[in-house]
Order: C-alpha cells, then structure tokens, then sequence
C-alpha cells in the first residue's frame, strides 16, 4: 500500500483529515526505501505498528422508545335499570324471554321519561349472573332485576354484586338478605296460604287435601296444610296416583273424611280427571297450578266449580292496570304468559325501588302488590271460580 492510500486510510478511521507537507517536520524519522521506516510498518494491513486507532465515541445503539402506558379507560356510568335474564339457556329461555318481553312492554307504556334498560342474557345464574350484576353496578345501574329461579334468586340475593337495590324474580329463602335485596314472584306456597285463608274467611273450617306424588304438589300441599291448621287446624289428606283410572275410588275417600271443602294440589289434567268425582256439594278449592285460564270451555268444563287465586290480566281485562298494556305480540303458553305479566309488574316496582316514595304498593296486573317486613312483595289475587268452562272473577278484594 502507498504512503498516500495509508494516509487516506488513518484518516478515514480518525474522521481526521491530516496536513500534507511536501518535507518532512524536523524531528520526524526518514522512510527507508519503501516509503516507510520500515520497521513500523505492519506487512498485513499497510499501517505503522505505533498507530492507536480508537472512535471518537463510543457507539450506543438508539433506545427504542418505550410507549406510555395506556390508561385504563375509565367505565361510563349512565344511569339504568339492569335485567338479566337466563335467555341463553335452552331449558329457560322461552320462559325467560317472555318476561324480558313483559319488562319492554312496561318500559315502552312508561313513555320516554322512563329510565333506559339495559338487558344481559346469561346462559345459567350462577357465577355468570353475578358477574353481570357486577357490571350493572359499574356502569350505573339503579336498580337490579334478576334471579328467575330460587337458585338464581338466591345466588344474587347473598352476593355482594351491587350497591344499588335488587329485585329478584323469586322466593329469597335462608338467612335474611341485605335491606336492599326485594324480591317478587310467582310463587304458588304464597297462593295456597291465601286460599287457606279465603276458605276460611268463608266459613270452612275441615278440609282435605287431594295431592300427587310431584315434587310441585308437595310444595303446595304443605303451603295450605300449614296455613289451614293455623287459621282452622282440621285437615285429612287424599293421594292421587296421577293414574285417571284412580280418580272414581277417590269419591268414597272424600264423602267419609266428612270435611268441609276440598283442596286441589293438582295440575290441570289431575284436576279435571278428579273434579267429576268429588261430590257437587263439596266446595272445591284450588291454586293456579289447577286451571288454566287460557283454555278452551270445553276443556275446562270438567272444573265447574273449582275456587282459585287468578291474575287480573286473566280474570280483569277491563281493569284499569291491565288495559294498559299490550298482549303479548306472539303465542304464548300460559306460563310464558304469566312470566309476561310479571316482567310487567317488575318493571314497575324497579320504578319504584329507584324513587321510593310512601308506601310501596302497586296495583298490578298479577295481583294487588304490597311489601311486607322481610321485603317480599306479596300479591293478592283476584278470587275467582270456574264457571261453565269460564274463569271468572267473584269479586274484587277490598
């Protein structure tokens, strides 16, 4: 290499642009033959062994700019009413949109002052229905309604999900709940008590109880005998296999109780098998469990006479309360059409939960609605009797 190329080449290393003289400094060693003092010079690379070559820095790669932490977005609050329902389940969930039907239905008649709702379909309530209710409360709601089985009632009655208050859409059993938790229901237990009652406002005072082996039956059975032998005390009880062929040998059994009334812890095809055999002087009672209103008379002719505990939305459809709300806009069986006439009523009382004022009663389509001390809205039913196939009312309660 030449002793100019070795110049060019320090001086592109040093970033240093050297001075050229065309003699040499005083001082400076002579090359030898060469070009250069040949004992300084590296063969391999061409450049003076004393020659130090450093950066004129050090090289620090470029930091990669670390973003700034995203801030998590603050939750929007609106005011509303919550409802969660079990829509997504694939037993519940026509019974569960009937009422998410009733609820709109009530929500729309309140006209555009009425607070938005805001519906959460969970496929079960469990821990999905809490969660949900978690989130209503984040985001603002007012009050919650939920809870259409007891199970699911429950779960959300002892959890601690929201501030706001809860309406559940059944019985809330156990320990008291916290005094915000309400609830409402359609519960047949609170409809037996109120036909022990009636019954013996009527002036009976020994009954015997027809039931079947159903777990529903049981539960009403034991409603009214509890009831009954508190306000009465006499009652003998009646099984029923359920087998139509045993209701004939049902009539002996009842004529030797020697009571004054019989009940009916029966479903509608029990009833009408049973009803024809029990003698036309006993007066029958009944709950919902044994009629329905929807019906055709010839189906229901087979329980001429039958006392019960029925809806206004049923028996009433000239009352004030149920003119105001539309039917249901597809066909409904009758406990969906039952559960549509609760989300009515729900909606209301969620109303009233939110701005409570006075006494908290409500003259519902299900029933004339109170609260009693341990929260539970109780309905009273309209008393009614079936009549050549016919629900009809007998009178209006005071």
């Amino acid at each position: 290499m030449s002793r100019s190329n070795a110049i060019l080449l320090v001086a592109l290393v040093l970033g240093v642009w050297p001075a050229f003289s065309a003699d040499p400094p005083a001082g400076t060693t002579v090359a030898g033959p060469t070009g250069f003092e040949d004992d300084d010079i590296d063969p391999a690379t061409g450049l003076s062994r004393s020659t130090v070559v450093r950066p004129l820095r050090e090289y620090v790669p470029p930091e990669t700019p670390t973003p700034p932490a995203r801030a998590t977005p603050a939750v929007r609050k609106r005011p509303h009413i919550a409802l969660i329902l079990p829509t997504a389940s694939a037993g519940l969930g026509r019974l569960a949109d009937a009422l998410r039907q009733g609820f709109a239905a009530a929500r729309e008649a309140a006209g555009n002052d009425a607070p938005p709702v805001n519906v959460t379909a969970v496929e079960a309530e469990g821990n999905a229905a809490v969660e949900a209710c978690r989130q209503a409360d984040a985001t603002g709601a007012t009050v919650v309604v939920g809870g259409l089985t007891r199970d699911g009632a429950n779960t959300l009655a002892t959890s601690d999900c929201t501030r706001a208050p809860l309406l559940a859409l059944n019985e809330v059993l156990g320990p008291g709940p916290r005094a915000s938790v309400f609830s409402v229901s359609l519960s047949l237990e609170q409809e037996a008590r109120q036909v022990a009652l009636q019954a013996v406002s009527d002036g009976y005072r020994s009954a015997a109880v027809v039931g079947s082996a159903s777990p529903l039956s049981k539960r009403v059975q034991e409603a009214f005998e509890r009831e009954w032998t508190n306000a009465a005390g006499e009652i003998r009880r009646v099984a029923y296999s359920g087998n139509p062929e045993d209701a004939p040998a049902l009539r002996e059994r009842v004529l030797s109780a020697h009571v004054d009334l019989v009940f009916f812890a029966l479903d509608p095809p029990e009833a009408r098998s049973v009803r024809p055999y029990i003698p036309a002087v006993v007066p029958v009672y009944a709950t919902s469990l044994s009629v329905n209103p929807r019906a055709e008379p010839l189906v229901n002719v087979d329980l001429q006479g039958v006392r019960y505990g029925e809806m206004p939305w049923f028996v009433q459809p000239d009352h004030t309360a149920v003119m105001v709300y539309p039917q249901p806009r597809q066909s409904m069986s009758v406990e969906q059409e039952r559960l549509y006439a609760l989300g009515i009523d729900a909606f209301r009382l969620a109303l009233l939960l939110q701005r409570p004022q006075g006494p908290m009663q409500l003259d519902g389509v299900t029933g004339r609605i109170s609260l009693e001390g341990d929260n539970t809205f109780v309905r009273t039913l309209v008393p009614a009797e079936v009549d050549n196939g016919k629900v009809v009312p007998l009178h209006t309660p005071p």
